[in-house]
């Protein structure tokens, strides 16, 4: 599982030291990373606003173009990636409390605090998952999961069906499912070819479901038990939250 993060910190030596924390923890927990290095705000809010999606950002509050407001920025175009505040002043604690900040580190950065507060994040993302991630030509890319309305395999190909359009990838659908389940996260096995995301489906009936796109799928005779019990449980859920 590749987990992409941002350092934002105009001090160079700063980023400098993050960056290479968090490659020792990386070899030291066999944590896959991919990290973007950026030294003011606007820059790292312009490449999420372009649809680059971070797990957890490193941001310094105290730059010049003020921390605090590229985080209200960046709330709005993204509600999940967990931000760690890094700055010299305790100060900044209820403006970061507005922008949901995940932690909150100190300079000098303690490392011990450091690890602690990367393996929770690590920790986070991993059990609630927020994308399904998947390689395509050995590309690592990821798409939110609430934005999937069904998985189809065709041959030897995987087809993943989003609110934005349609994506390809090579993982067969049995390991696709196993997958979700083992993050709790439900789709229902309508038929040998298909994951749909329950909530997509607008009509429900014993051998089909209509989905919000206008997709019809059926749901073989042998999974209809399984899909009638996800779908009353899914249903009662949402009923009483």
């Amino acid at each position: 599982m590749m987990i992409e993060i941002a350092i934002c910190d105009d001090e160079v030596y700063m980023t400098s030291e993050i960056e290479e924390m968090l490659h020792n923890l990386c070899e030291l927990y066999n944590v896959a990373l991919e990290i973007d290095v950026f030294y003011d705000g606007a820059t790292l809010v312009d490449y999420i606003e372009m649809g680059t999606n971070y797990d957890i950002i490193y941001l310094d509050i105290e730059m010049k173009q003020n921390g605090v407001e590229a985080a209200r920025r960046i709330r709005k175009m993204d509600t999940n990636v967990l931000i760690i505040y890094v700055t010299s002043h305790e100060s900044f604690a209820k403006e970061v409390f507005e922008v949901s900040a995940y932690r909150f580190i100190t300079k000098p950065i303690d490392k011990k605090i450091f690890e602690k507060y990367f393996l929770s994040a690590i920790e986070t993302v991993r059990s609630v998952p927020v994308y399904y991630r998947y390689q395509y030509n050995k590309i690592h890319y990821k798409l939110l999961i609430e934005d999937i309305i069904y998985f189809r395999s065709e041959k030897r190909i995987t087809y993943i069906v989003t609110k934005n359009g349609e994506e390809k990838c090579y993982e067969k659908l049995n390991d696709i499912e196993k997958k979700l389940n083992d993050s709790n996260v439900i789709f229902y096995r309508t038929h040998q070819s298909f994951l749909v995301n329950p909530k997509y489906v607008m009509v429900y009936m014993y051998d089909s479901m209509t989905l919000s796109d206008g997709s019809v799928i059926s749901i073989s005779i042998k999974r209809r038990k399984d899909v009638n019990r996800q779908y009353c449980s899914y249903i009662g859920d949402k009923i009483i939250g």
